[in-house]
């Protein structure tokens, strides 16, 4: 047994811990939610467990179009985009970040705030050192008044207020295909398969180099844009500037899509220097 088959062995067995009918998993059509789906359907042979996405109307025609394939039920959030951005603001430079500019865009000035808008503690006045400040764009640009309205609430109201919603009324706790070495943050969040509050994480130990084995070994299709990128989210999204994921990601899509998307973001890509 090689370690592709090695490691399917043993998922299967954390599979093995989980009520079918209990479960859905949360499907948005990228590389890791659609290797659970063909682990679930040709490895495990179980139509049980319910497959769930979301059309957040900013996804990508070729993952939308795996969305609308391989799901039983596709949510649909209360709010659009461009309604979203009217009435919050839209993302811009981190999650973190817009979460610190939206509180004080909306008018808190609470001291651990202040110190991490400005980067000066309020005791010592010494600069505060690390990742937990705005950087030097975001503080300028907020602190001058020219900032637009920003807000990290996108991902909330297109993807987490209709999971909330279905889980409620379906009473099922979801199964996500998150893994731990994607993120910094992530090898905190996940360190087993079931999180604090019973979502299920089988994957959270997997990694590239296993995933792409698997996804050869078995001839798992692939969607064309990961010969470009290596995750897919929403179109167009600025929280993937630092690495250059968003102008590869407009240069992707139809022209179209870009101008909505352009519509959207449009201040966030001005101060990011972002062309479309």
């Amino acid at each position: 047994m090689d370690n592709v088959d090695f490691y399917l062995e043993d998922l299967k067995s954390k599979f093995n811990k989980i009520d079918f009918n209990k479960y859905y998993l949360s499907y948005s059509g990228g590389k890791d939610s659609h290797f659970l789906y063909w682990f679930i359907k040709e490895y495990l042979k179980d139509d049980k467990i319910q497959i769930v996405g979301i059309n957040t109307y900013m996804e990508h025609h070729e993952i939308l179009k795996r969305i609308y394939n391989n799901c039983d039920v596709v949510l649909y959030p209360k709010l659009k985009p461009l309604e979203i951005k009217e009435k919050y603001g839209i993302p811009c430079f981190s999650k973190w970040q817009d979460d610190m500019i939206c509180r004080y865009q909306n008018g808190s000035r609470r001291p651990y705030l202040i110190e991490r808008v400005t980067g000066i503690h309020k005791d010592t006045g010494e600069k505060v050192i690390g990742r937990f400040k705005l950087n030097n764009t975001a503080r300028e640009k907020l602190l001058d008044g020219s900032l637009h309205k920003i807000s990290p609430k996108c991902c909330e109201y297109l993807k987490k207020k209709p999971i909330k919603e279905f889980e409620k009324e379906s009473g099922k706790k979801a199964i996500l295909g998150v893994r731990a070495n994607e993120s910094a943050l992530r090898k905190v969040q996940y360190t087993s398969c079931f999180t604090k509050n019973g979502k299920f994480t089988p994957i959270f130990d997997l990694t590239d180099e296993l995933l792409n084995e698997i996804y050869r070994k078995y001839k798992i299709e692939l969607p064309s844009l990961y010969k470009y990128l290596k995750r897919t989210g929403c179109c167009g999204c600025p929280y993937g500037s630092y690495k250059g994921d968003t102008q590869k990601e407009l240069a992707l899509i139809s022209e179209a899509q870009k101008q909505y998307v352009y519509k959207v973001f449009k201040e966030s890509y001005e101060v990011l220097k972002i062309n479309v």
